[in-house]
């Protein structure tokens, strides 16, 4: 049975936590200023999510992070099942590592539904029985409580006052050579390729004759991204990125293995990782805590 209803009167924690506990498969919409957004589940479970951009198709993502041209992926789907996600099957034929698609998982979730925790009114409808879009699928699954955990404490961070955001005096470091998935702004581009532990995010301002309070916000949203780590400055020890980048990969297959990656959609079984952290993620913690020092 189709659910269609109002924001204003059914908020979308709840929402998702119906959809959780009803064990439901089917496609949510949500009517955003800026579009429609798409959330596909299976038993409960988040397995896709796509915002009105087209930009942020899972082939597009394929492409722009360097990982498999949308030539090769359009090739390439005539070998994957009729009912397979696509970025299991460019898994199997060894094209996309488990973490590469870890965080491509993770960008799904990022834009196409933590975004919409911010809002305060809009439809929506959940459509059961409909076609889950395997093109747009990794593969991977999120329990809708654990969703919903982690929208909320993103959306504290992103409302949080100016007095707790990144201090004029203090250091930041980049704590990976990769090109991030997320879109970022130009502001947000200079401050990544900028920080250095040898200037600090006011010095950083001058340089990029930027305003010093917009700095620090695109400071703490690359640092939420994890793009960027504060330091002590110049005195810090700070380890190379080859290390930091070994170190962040080891934290995220931890993490790809609790997202409970399947070739066949059955598996997408009801996991453990609703709000009780499990031994993986404290692992992946102290991983996560190693390489920031």
């Amino acid at each position: 049975m189709a659910i269609v209803g109002d924001l204003q009167e059914f908020s979308l924690p709840d929402l998702l936590q119906l959809i959780e506990k009803g064990s439901k498969t089917g496609q949510l919409s949500v009517w955003a200023p800026n579009g429609i957004y798409k959330i596909w589940f299976y038993q409960g479970r988040v397995i896709a999510a796509l915002p009105p951009e087209e930009e942020h198709r899972l082939e597009g993502l394929l492409a722009r992070s360097g990982l498999v041209s949308e030539r090769v992926v359009e090739k390439l789907a005539s070998f994957c099942g009729p009912e397979e996600p696509l970025g299991r099957c460019l898994q199997r034929q060894g094209l996309i590592s488990p973490v590469a698609l870890a965080k491509l998982f993770r960008h799904q979730l990022q834009v196409g539904l933590y975004s919409l925790f911010a809002l305060e009114a809009g439809q929506f409808s959940f459509l059961p029985s409909v076609r889950l879009p395997y093109r747009e699928m990794t593969g991977l699954s999120k329990g809708a409580s654990a969703v919903v955990l982690e929208a909320l404490q993103q959306l504290k961070l992103d409302q949080r006052p100016e007095e707790s955001l990144p201090q004029p005096d203090s250091y930041f470091w980049r704590t990976s050579s990769e090109l991030p998935l997320y879109r970022l702004s130009p502001l947000e581009w200079g401050v990544l390729e900028g920080v250095s532990p040898s200037r600090n995010l006011a010095e950083l301002a001058r340089a990029l004759g930027a305003d010093l309070l917009e700095v620090r916000y695109a400071c703490a949203r690359l640092a939420k991204l994890g793009l960027i780590s504060p330091c002590d400055g110049p005195t810090a020890i700070v380890p190379s990125l080859l290390v930091s980048d070994k170190l962040t990969a080891v934290a995220e297959s931890l993490e790809a293995a609790k997202e409970k990656p399947s070739t066949k959609l059955p598996s997408f079984s009801q996991g453990s990782d609703r709000v009780k952290p499990s031994l993986v993620s404290r692992l992946a913690t102290l991983l996560r805590g190693v390489r920031d020092k």
